[in-house]
């Protein structure tokens, strides 16, 4: 059956089969199914500052690993070096989407700056930013209103387009 709320995600980031995405945090890796299935051609880079997320991903996308439409990097999403991450990663150009499901930085610290920084400098000319959340049915946590989040995206210079499905909410940030 997997997980409809991945599935809705997936669908409001309208992938293309050949689209480089960034993944920020993904946890055990199920998003990073759900991506490497729409990306025939595309690649997924997912970086996450735990090791045991890694570790998880990595076993669950094992037969994506091998093929190489997935990357792990276990690092700190706000300190990367942009140039070396596109570098890297064969993407000259920057990324297509970047994703962060139910990714706290961008609504509980103060400011997140240097994750929008980051973000601001890996996204392709035409990318976009998608911040996601809502959980699955059997789990619940904290989420952002989404006007916070438009409100802080908008003072680090990104436009923003607000989607919710029930309880699930994304927010797509293109530069302003």
């Amino acid at each position: 059956m997997g997980d409809a709320r991945f599935r809705w995600i997936v669908e409001v980031m309208d992938m293309r089969p050949a689209d480089l995405v960034l993944e920020i945090g993904p946890g055990s890796g199920t998003s990073l199914e759900y991506l490497a299935r729409e990306l025939p051609r595309g690649r997924v880079l997912a970086v996450d500052r735990s090791a045991t997320a890694i570790d998880r991903a990595a076993r669950r996308n094992a037969r994506h690993l091998d093929s190489g439409r997935i990357t792990l990097w276990q690092k700190d999403f706000g300190r990367l070096d942009p140039d070396r991450v596109r570098a890297d990663f064969d993407a000259p150009a920057g990324f297509d989407k970047i994703l962060a499901v139910n990714v706290n930085a961008f609504w509980t610290k103060k400011r997140p700056t240097a994750e929008l920084t980051v973000v601001r400098e890996l996204l392709a000319p035409d990318g976009a930013l998608f911040l996601c959340y809502g959980y699955d049915a059997a789990s619940s946590g904290p989420k952002p209103e989404a006007s916070e989040l438009t409100r802080r995206l908008a003072e680090s210079g990104f436009a923003t387009t607000v989607t919710t499905h029930g309880d699930l909410l994304a927010v797509r940030a293109v530069r302003a």
